[in-house]
């Protein structure tokens, strides 16, 4: 069963556009990788797709309801929710408090927090400190488990590893890997770390100027010899 379909989809700020044409189909528990260089409209599709940026034209549905006319707010309670890269946790606030205030029009949080943990059992360990004391990774895992409170069909994630240290750019999109497996989720993800995304990713597309120029496999993408020297500025 498809969740996500994006066809012809065009999208910007203002009167721009910067997404050109995007044709996408997301299935639960598949993960797919949205790739190119800086600037290529990747974050505007993901946040297009949250109604954080316009969709000006095309064709936008999740479960086969019409996301467009909905804010943000009503296109996170259909279930695309957006992760963003910054600003994604309150530091004032607790890790508990955190996953709490994330769970919208929930009539049992604790219910819903345990069933967070048992997904992201690490986050057990800080829940009672400051979501702004803590490590940048922790951060991120805490962003990701607010992300959950909510139950989303489909998770939009970007650049979760930004400022990670390899081994925690490993963990967490491994992370991502097993949930979209255990929850049954469609996951779209925008990650600088291309590669290590791709060895994760079921499939990849690749943005440049806002179009889709390449598409299929992710790994098989990864293993294209021209791959890195064609989108990412990387050495033959």
């Amino acid at each position: 069963m498809t969740l996500l379909v994006l066809k012809d989809l065009r999208a910007g700020y203002g009167a721009s556009d910067i997404v050109h044409g995007v044709n996408l189909e997301l299935v639960p528990g598949k993960m797919i990788a949205l790739v190119g260089p800086n600037g290529a409209g990747k974050s505007t599709l993901l946040k297009s797709i949250a109604g954080v940026a316009n969709v000006t034209g095309g064709v936008l549905e999740l479960d086969g309801k019409n996301l467009i006319p909905l804010q943000p707010s009503g296109r996170a309670q259909a279930g695309a929710v957006f992760m963003p890269q910054e600003r994604n946790v309150f530091r004032t606030l607790s890790v508990s408090e955190n996953l709490a205030v994330s769970a919208w029009g929930c009539r049992d949080i604790a219910a819903r927090r345990d069933e967070v943990l048992t997904l992201l059992p690490t986050i057990r360990d800080y829940l009672r400190k400051r979501a702004g004391g803590l490590s940048g990774g922790q951060r991120q895992m805490v962003g990701l488990g607010m992300a959950l409170m909510s139950r989303p069909r489909v998770l939009l994630v970007d650049e979760p590893t930004a400022g990670l240290s390899p081994l925690l750019v490993g963990e967490m999109l491994d992370t991502l890997r097993q949930l979209a497996a255990s929850a049954n989720l469609g996951i779209l993800i925008v990650e600088q770390n291309a590669r290590a995304a791709l060895q994760r990713a079921d499939r990849a597309l690749v943005l440049v100027d806002g179009r889709v120029v390449r598409q299929g496999d992710a790994a098989a993408l990864a293993d294209e010899p021209d791959f890195g020297a064609l989108f990412f500025g990387e050495a033959a």
